[in-house]
């Protein structure tokens, strides 16, 4: 008996078994930079941070400590499966029962099914299930002298089945293949996996349950459900608490860590090969020059390896999502600016709101090299880009058709840098040069320049 998730459901449009699949790879590594490079979870780098930001505003991952949630291991234990409408789960129930019927009238039959109590999501009548639970209390048929008889029976009856195993480990396999057979037919109905023989499991779980099938009543019975089986002393102090089903509602949305464009790297390095899983079309759109001398840092990050070390990242508050410092240098030049980001509401709309501030300038007082601007103009446009398809996937999850601007805020900006710059994003974003929405999405996002 445990949580499971319906394979149809999309959290920020991603599979439950994404999130699952992505949670198990983080507890291998505790490392954030190694869960958005998953290759065999994600197919870019970007998927990766929206569900590692996902993971932390749904709190399946702490953000202070790192560490993963309980309702992050439950959703690791859980199963995905796809969910059942409650009557056709009832259906496979009731073929189950003919079939313990079939089996309990059957004078051939060396085993009898005396009881079986159902449990679990089926028992308290949920519109969808994902598997039914049940105890089956089985005996062996009063004809037969002992095991040895037993055997020989089911050799005989073995006869008429043509598709049975022609090695046994033990003798006495024989008689529970023609058993599990009986009950559960040639193909074990997937629904039926949460049937266990025996009623010790149900009795230390000390759950509620009902008797739905009594052979000494003479089959199916409607008895009232009961707090725990008659043989329960109550749940056992070695067994975990039983499974709750986490909440997956998100925190307010904010601006991701803007580092996890470079890998959380503490050097701010910056592999366009990395973050688009290679030379693909739209990583040589973007970045049509490797950008060896592009950092991506906050306060913090170690540059000491950088040719320049620009008093932004040495002061407090650049924390990667409400202000990160995007840097272009060389010995020689460089340039670096703080993006800043917030999210808001207004008017039935989400706007990303992205500003500047703190321009400096390396070797120069005066005069921007324009040839930092391009690649710095590809980090921060990317940047922005996963913001918005964030935004775009929350708002999924709401079924929402509200607008999302994506408001870019040049101030006081020199000429140089709106032109060169802010401009130059505008334009990158506008022709979608990174993409913005998710594959199959029509283009809906709105940029502005104000």
């Amino acid at each position: 008996m445990g949580i499971s998730f319906d394979r149809d459901l999309r959290v920020a449009g991603y599979r439950a078994s994404t999130f699952k699949n992505a949670l198990i790879g983080y507890l291998r590594t505790k490392s954030p930079a190694s869960l958005i490079d998953l290759k065999s979870v994600f197919p870019h780098r970007r998927d990766g941070a929206i569900v590692y930001e996902e993971c932390l505003d749904r709190h399946l991952i702490d953000r202070a400590t790192g560490k993963v949630t309980e309702a992050g291991l439950t959703l690791v234990r859980s199963k995905v499966v796809p969910r059942t409408p409650l009557e056709k789960a009832k259906g496979v129930l009731d073929a189950f029962l003919e079939r313990v019927d079939e089996l309990n009238r059957d004078p051939e039959a060396i085993s009898r099914v005396d009881q079986v109590w159902l449990f679990g999501s089926l028992m308290r009548d949920e519109s969808t299930v994902g598997d039914i639970d049940l105890a089956i209390a089985r005996s062996s048929s009063g004809r037969f002298e002992n095991l040895d008889a037993q055997v020989l029976q089911a050799k005989a009856l073995l006869a008429n089945f043509p598709d049975a195993p022609r090695d046994w480990a033990w003798p006495w396999d024989r008689i529970d293949w023609l058993y599990r057979r009986a009950i559960f037919g040639a193909r074990r109905h997937p629904l039926l996996a949460g049937a266990k023989d025996g009623v010790d499991d149900l009795a230390s779980l000390g759950v509620p349950c009902r008797l739905i099938y009594e052979r000494a009543r003479g089959g199916r019975v409607d008895d009232a459900i009961v707090p725990r089986h008659p043989q329960s002393n109550g749940r056992l102090n070695t067994i975990d608490p039983l499974p709750v089903a986490p909440d997956l509602t998100p925190a307010p949305l904010q601006p991701m860590d803007a580092r996890w464009v470079a890998g959380y790297d503490r050097w701010g390095s910056v592999s366009p090969y990395d973050i688009f899983r290679g030379w693909t079309d739209e990583c040589r759109r973007l970045f049509p020059e490797y950008p060896r001398d592009l950092r991506i840092a906050a306060s913090g990050d170690d540059l000491r390896d950088f040719p320049w070390r620009p008093k932004t990242i040495k002061r407090p508050g650049i924390d990667g999502r409400a202000a990160i410092a995007v840097i272009s240098a060389t010995e020689f030049w460089g340039t670096c600016i703080t993006l800043r980001r917030s999210i808001y509401d207004i008017s039935g709309k989400t706007v990303l709101e992205a500003s500047f501030s703190d321009l400096q300038l390396h070797r120069s007082r005066k005069y921007i090299d324009l040839a930092t601007l391009p690649e710095m103009v590809s980090a921060v446009s990317l940047i922005l880009a996963v913001d918005a398809e964030r935004i775009l996937r929350r708002a999924t999850d709401r079924d929402s058709s509200a607008g999302i601007t994506i408001q870019i805020v040049s101030g006081d900006l020199p000429d140089d840098m709106k032109h060169y710059f802010v401009g130059e994003i505008v334009k990158v974003l506008e022709q979608r040069t990174v993409a913005i929405e998710p594959a199959g999405l029509s283009k809906s996002v709105v940029i502005e320049l104000i």
